[in-house]
């Protein structure tokens, strides 16, 4: 299990994303230390929510099948709605729930909520990330 140091620093480090409106450009290596990072609080917390901001459903859904499939879960929620984008989409991992709303703000990316009952300072909202983080696209 990581440290009380290791994760204030992982905290800190994914801080950077905060109150971004889109995620920035990262290098092959930046991108890799991300999912790296991401995957050790996915460890150390009970589930996750995942909120995504995007211009389409495809790519939502896309989005939402790479993180929840990276994050060790199962996704059989599909996507739809009955208007034209951008969407905001709210996933639990917990429960396979989730839900479409129209979003007209700028935000753009994937932010992802750790629920931790053992490990307090995991908790908390990191994010936007890259649609394509975990998908490589």
């Amino acid at each position: 299990m990581a440290g009380s140091t290791e994760i204030t620093a992982l905290r800190r480090h994914l801080a950077r994303f905060s109150c971004l409106e889109v995620p920035p450009t990262l290098s092959p290596q930046e991108r890799q230390t991300l999912r790296e990072e991401l995957l050790q609080f996915n460890q150390l917390s009970d589930y996750q929510t995942l909120g995504i901001c995007v211009e389409s459903l495809d790519k939502a859904q896309a989005a939402l099948e790479a993180y929840v499939a990276a994050l060790g879960g199962q996704c059989t929620l599909t996507l739809t709605a009955d208007h034209a984008g951008p969407f905001y989409i709210k996933f639990n991992t917990l429960n396979d729930k989730g839900y479409v709303n129209r979003y007209d703000g700028p935000s753009r990316g994937v932010l992802i909520t750790y629920h931790a009952s053992e490990v307090d300072e995991v908790n908390g909202t990191y994010g936007p990330f890259p649609l394509d983080l975990f998908s490589g696209n």
